[in-house]
């Protein structure tokens, strides 16, 4: 599983996938991980995320920066590329 956040500059980052964090990052920023699931977390799913700040859109303005999630090399989850309000979140399931 790949988490990715786009941009230009620094910005925090909050994410959950096999480890957890919020920090500061240089963009773009790449975080590969394997999640290994339990029986439970195979019936129920497992919740990854990946919440980027603010970054400098090309128009001056400030806007959420662009998240993507992708399992297998496949991307499951984006954020328009910032435009909606939101991070990345997807449920991987066994």
């Amino acid at each position: 599983m790949t988490l990715e956040a786009g941009g230009k500059g620094r910005t925090n980052i909050m994410y959950n996938a096999a480890s957890q964090g919020f920090e500061e990052q240089k963009l773009p920023w790449t975080l590969t991980e394997t999640v290994e699931l339990t029986a439970a977390e195979q019936r129920v799913g497992y919740l990854v995320s990946v919440v980027p700040g603010t970054v400098t859109a090309n128009d001056g303005t400030l806007q959420m920066g662009p998240c993507v999630i992708k399992v297998d090399g496949k991307k499951v989850a984006d954020n328009a590329e910032g435009k909606t309000e939101k991070g990345c979140t997807y449920k991987i399931k066994g």
